[in-house]
């Protein structure tokens, strides 16, 4: 049963390769249901975030997991190969569980990644393409990354995508955007953050713009903000001194047409992946455009004071990996055991069978050639049990005794 992780992420991709490589809400269970009809895959989860996207599989090929990824996001191998990492058996088991842990991510210690893993994890089960390995091997996971929050520090104090854009922007204005209009694009829980980090530093205005605008006037009331609906994005584009942008969207939301000739200049940060707003927009002059993987320095800096309690947190993973490696192995045993006890039976039948066929063929009694394979392959399937047992009563190894007891589910009545 080789497990395996393989994916890329914001270690391994640029946001250029990695928005090519998502997994999409919408589309996740045609995704499994695809890799299920795949019979070199007997269990997979799919994990895909705006920084990873992973696959988690009970597989013996490789070879046919690239294959898949290409073709479904159509790059080429040699495009993919260089970004793409595998992690096999207790290797992949504990990176999974430092995923979930907040280890993996670029912001240290995050908590956002656990509940999109428990997503993913629920979709799979839904697709009908997690098993007894997958359930129990995630089960674990769960177990580890809840006793990582409550035993180290890894979560305090966490620094976000949400406010390491923020500390982005406050760098870049000089402290100060007490003269800046703001326009935001999506409603979502990350925008819910931005907002909490934005609103103390006073920005002349702040417009949210979303394609829902029921969704925006929700956060907008929080936060007391201005909301517009999708289609005036162009026209507050014009007005805008800053652009903060992360919506689902798998198109670009902004588009070089929509900003025209500026006579201003126009900060924008674009955190979502895949990006909302097109590459082409950074050759419009006086606009200034930075996606995800330009907040790594500031993140990177806040990521020291917590690496004592990643490195703890670490160990724990190691030792609960090995626990349930050990777990697998074991269960291997008892499959190789069990595979190896009815090819022992089924050899003694088979030649008892062949003894009586003969019998029948030469005209023997067909009664009495019944009763002679019954009583021979009685006493040949109890005699290697008995002398174990006796010999067990003899040495007083009674926990043997009583292990056949639950073996051969004997009752108290039986035993009398």
């Amino acid at each position: 049963m080789p497990i395996i992780a393989c994916g890329i992420n914001h270690k391994t991709a640029p946001v250029e390769l990695r928005e090519k490589i998502v997994f999409s809400d919408e589309k996740l269970g045609l995704y499994l249901q695809d890799l299920s009809l795949n019979e070199t895959i007997r269990e997979v989860v799919l994990l895909s975030t705006c920084n990873r996207s992973e696959l988690y599989c009970d597989t013996d090929d490789i070879d046919k997991i690239v294959d898949w990824l290409c073709r479904h996001h159509q790059v080429t191998p040699d495009e993919l190969k260089p970004a793409l990492y595998f992690y096999r058996n207790q290797d992949a088991v504990e990176h999974i569980m430092q995923v979930a842990c907040g280890l993996d991510s670029m912001v240290l210690g995050e908590s956002q990644i656990l509940g999109q893993m428990k997503e993913a994890f629920s979709e799979s089960c839904a697709a009908g393409t997690v098993d007894t390995l997958f359930n129990r091997l995630f089960q674990h996971v769960f177990a580890i990354a809840k006793e990582v929050r409550t035993s180290t520090a890894i979560g305090a104090c966490p620094v976000s995508v949400s406010s390491a854009t923020v500390s982005f922007i406050r760098d870049a204005f000089r402290g100060s955007l007490a003269a800046s209009h703001v326009v935001l694009i999506g409603a979502g829980m990350t925008m819910d953050l931005v907002l909490r980090h934005l609103k103390p530093l006073a920005p002349e205005s702040i417009t949210m713009v979303n394609r829902s605008l029921e969704n925006a006037k929700e956060l907008a009331k929080k936060y007391d903000v201005q909301v517009a609906p999708i289609e005036d994005l162009s026209n507050r584009l014009m007005l805008a001194d800053i652009v903060i942008s992360a919506t689902g969207s798998t198109l670009p939301v902004v588009t070089k047409a929509m900003l025209g000739t500026r006579t201003r200049p126009l900060f924008i940060m674009d955190i979502a992946v895949p990006r909302d707003v097109e590459a082409s927009v950074s050759d419009v002059e006086k606009v200034s455009l930075y996606s995800i993987d330009d907040l790594k320095s500031i993140i990177q800096k806040n990521r020291h004071g917590r690496e004592h309690a990643a490195e703890k947190a670490r160990e724990m993973i190691r030792q609960r990996a090995g626990d349930f490696m050990g777990w697998l192995q074991s269960l291997d045993r008892v499959t190789t055991t069990i595979r190896a006890y009815r090819r022992q039976i089924e050899e003694l039948c088979e030649g008892e069978l062949s003894k009586s066929l003969r019998q029948l063929e030469r005209g023997d009694d067909a009664h009495q050639v019944l009763a002679a394979f019954a009583r021979t392959l009685t006493q040949k399937l109890l005699h290697t049990p008995t002398v174990q047992l006796r010999q067990a009563g003899f040495e007083g190894r009674m926990e043997v005794l009583q292990f056949a007891e639950q073996l051969f589910a004997l009752s108290e009545m039986e035993l009398l």
